[in-house]
């Protein structure tokens, strides 16, 4: 009896110790006060990642685009809006680009910080021969490893991948690149070098409306739509001025001849 009620006891203190994902909202601010990220984390794993006109949305496991145009606000599947524009670029002519000669990068984890009250690991991503990297090639970020926030950092995550997927499509990531997503997918993200950083987070219940979708297109019909977004703004660009030909000098008269 006495073994049951220690086993009980350890069941509940180890459920009262532990972080089991609940609503969270973190907001961002971005580097030099030019505008601001805001997620929206639910327990259920539901997400919304807002910044300026750009809106993620993450729903029973699949990642969406919201886009709006002329006609209205619509959703498409991430890696349909990604294949689409694939697609588009193609047609148009436009080749990846070769990816240029580059050294190999090392992440690593050197301290911890602080910010908007939570505690974060600060990893740095460096060129593995310091001495022959070029000026400028150290990222830094801030993470939290808390599994409370977890799904914060699945949310944010969103952005990275879309970002991923636009590098493929012109050449793919390099090493650095490479490098910094794997940093950015250890947890959430409190500052990532002086262009993110952590204000505040607000645990208070999430309404499902938050991640409601708009009408939602498939690849065919999304690639119809963007394709007369295309069109449209091309017809709409004034045509280029045409520069009257210009007639040749006429040759300089001879000399007259010396009498």
């Amino acid at each position: 009896m006495i073994r049951i009620c220690l086993a009980a006891a350890a069941a509940l203190a180890l459920a009262a110790c532990s972080k089991a994902p609940e609503d969270v909202t973190a907001r961002y601010t971005l580097g030099g006060g030019s505008g601001s990220v805001t997620v929206q984390a639910a327990a259920n794993g539901d997400a919304r990642v807002e910044s300026g006109q750009q809106a993620l949305v993450h729903k029973g496991g699949t990642d969406y685009m919201l886009i709006t145009d002329p006609k209205g606000a619509f959703a498409a599947k991430m890696d349909d809006f990604l294949a689409v524009i694939g697609e588009m670029m193609r047609e148009d002519g436009m080749k990846p680009a070769a990816t240029p000669p580059q050294g190999e990068y090392e992440l690593a984890k050197t301290g911890t910080d602080t910010l908007a009250g939570i505690k974060g690991d600060i990893w740095k991503v460096t060129p593995k021969e310091a001495a022959k990297g070029p000026a400028g090639e150290t990222v830094e970020a801030v993470i939290s490893s808390d599994p409370a926030y977890a799904h914060v950092g699945k949310a944010l995550s969103m952005q990275t991948r879309l970002g991923a997927g636009m590098q493929k499509l012109q050449g793919g990531a390099g090493n650095l690149e490479k490098r910094v997503e794997e940093m950015l997918g250890k947890g959430m993200v409190l500052r990532f070098d002086n262009s993110l950083k952590l204000d505040k987070i607000e645990k208070t219940p999430i309404d499902a409306k938050a991640f409601a979708l708009p009408t939602v297109l498939d690849k065919a019909a999304l690639k119809a739509r963007l394709t007369a977004a295309r069109d449209a703004a091309k017809a709409a660009q004034p045509p280029m001025p045409v520069q009257p030909p210009v007639d040749p000098a006429p040759a300089p008269a001879p000399a007259p001849k010396a009498k």
